[in-house]
This record gives C-alpha cells, sequence and structure tokens, in this order.
C-alpha cells in the first residue's frame, strides 16, 4: 500500500539535499539524487538534453563548479503515478554568480531565474526517492552581463 506521507516527505528531503548538494558543490551527493539513467532538460533555459547520471553531474559541474549559488524550491505539486513513481512540479528561484574567470569566458557575471521543475521521481529498491527526469522550465531571468573592469 501507497504511504503517501512517508513518501511525500522522503521526495521532499530528496529535492532539499539536491539543493543543499548543489549549492555546498558536494557533487558525491548530488549524484545520489539521480537515478543512474537519469534524463534531464534544460534546453528551454539554454542547456541541452542529458541521459545518465554522470553526464548530468559532469554538465552541472561544468556550468556552476566555482560559482556562488542557492538554490530555492517551493510548493511542490506532488502527484504519484504508482506505487514506486511520482511527477513533481516545484516553483524555483535559484541565483548564479560566477568567478571572474567563468565571466568572462561565458560573459555573464551572474543570474536570478526564477520558474520550475518539472521531475519524475523513482522508488529504488532500497526504498529511496531519486529523480528519473527533469526538465528545467524558466519564467524570467535577470542576467548581469559581464563588464571586464578598466
Amino acid at each position: 500500500m501507497l504511504d503517501t506521507v512517508k513518501d511525500r516527505i522522503a521526495i521532499k528531503e530528496t529535492k532539499a539535499r539536491y539543493c543543499r548538494f548543489l549549492d555546498t558543490k558536494d557533487w558525491d551527493g548530488f549524484a545520489s539524487v539521480y537515478a543512474e539513467d537519469a534524463r534531464q532538460d534544460t534546453s528551454d533555459s539554454g542547456g541541452s538534453q542529458l541521459v545518465g547520471r554522470v553526464a548530468v553531474v559532469e554538465m552541472v559541474r561544468n556550468a556552476v563548479g566555482d560559482a556562488r549559488t542557492s538554490h530555492q524550491v517551493h510548493s511542490p505539486e506532488i502527484s504519484f503515478i504508482d506505487a514506486d513513481n511520482a511527477d513533481v512540479i516545484w516553483a524555483m528561484q535559484d541565483r548564479v554568480v560566477w568567478s571572474p574567470e567563468k565571466a568572462e569566458e561565458i560573459g555573464c557575471q551572474s543570474l536570478t531565474g526564477w520558474g520550475h521543475y518539472h521531475e519524475r521521481y523513482v522508488r529504488q529498491a532500497d526504498g529511496r526517492w531519486l529523480i528519473a527526469t527533469q526538465k528545467l522550465t524558466r519564467l524570467h531571468m535577470d542576467m548581469q552581463p559581464f563588464e571586464k573592469k578598466a
């Protein structure tokens, strides 16, 4: 039988770890919230479509590994497909401030974005809920372009 209260809490805790691991640059921890065959789509915000935990972590680490970041998620809408699968939409806001070297390379010093994560969570054999699919959509982004100091 589906224990939705326990499962809802477990899903929320997985996403909380996602934000903390990402912002503290704990890449092993960050990898631990994704299913091995996870799929990620950030094409709506200038990114790409990736398959596999390793590819997802590598791309995120390359994009923000030396940046100061803050990811906030809230207002989860959780819909259970069955006992082992749930679709979740999270409202999100993120703040990214890149190092001067990375800012010059990409032409952007920082961004603040608002949008939604659309995710599928899958219960693993050991009971953990992991992210199996993730799509990031943006409603708005404020970007500060890179300005070379004189």
